[in-house]
């Protein structure tokens, strides 16, 4: 974990929810994009089965054709662990979608490095109702499904949905 403010809990979480922003490209592909967030998904529900999960999905079909639109493709936009402030209109955001917390992911690097495919998924969590980041954490993977001779480096989607994985694990453990 890069960073708590005392003021996030479990507790909080599973009681106000929390909502999965469309996560930023950077060096991915659209479809390694698509699968990042689908197992983002997936691994939240997991993780926190009885807290209220807004899906991208959900935030897609929510602020289609809306003013809110362009907003969340900024927020989006500007994902990067280098970016820190205050974003105008995340409590607006934040109430439309009926939870308190926002989750921004982006993917930070992608790529066969040294024969293996190297991801690294940077999250922070934003407070809707205080307008700020609470929680930044990243998950990564490196991998190979052979360490031996001859080395064989894994597919994307295996050390994406490890990178994803460490990433949630991460959040604080609702009980």
């Amino acid at each position: 974990m890069s960073y708590s403010s005392k003021s996030f809990s479990a507790g909080l979480l599973a009681r106000d929810g929390i909502a999965l922003l469309p996560v930023r490209q950077n060096e991915a592909t659209p479809e390694e994009k698509a699968f990042i967030e689908s197992t983002l998904q997936d691994a939240v529900k997991r993780r926190f089965p009885n807290v209220k999960t807004v899906s991208t999905a959900d935030i897609d079909v929510l602020v289609k054709g809306s003013k809110d639109k362009p907003w969340v493709e900024h927020l989006v936009a500007t994902a990067s662990p280098n970016v820190v402030g205050r974003v105008e209109g995340i409590d607006r955001l934040s109430k439309r979608l009926g939870v308190r917390y926002l989750l921004q992911t982006d993917i930070r690097y992608a790529e066969i490095a040294g024969g293996a495919q190297h991801v690294r998924i940077f999250g922070r969590l934003w407070d809707g109702w205080e307008k700020e980041i609470v929680w930044s954490g990243y998950g990564e993977a490196r991998g190979y499904v052979y360490l031996f001779f001859p080395a064989v480096p894994a597919p994307f989607e295996k050390d994406a949905k490890v990178a994803v994985n460490g990433l949630v694990s991460k959040l604080p453990k609702v009980r």
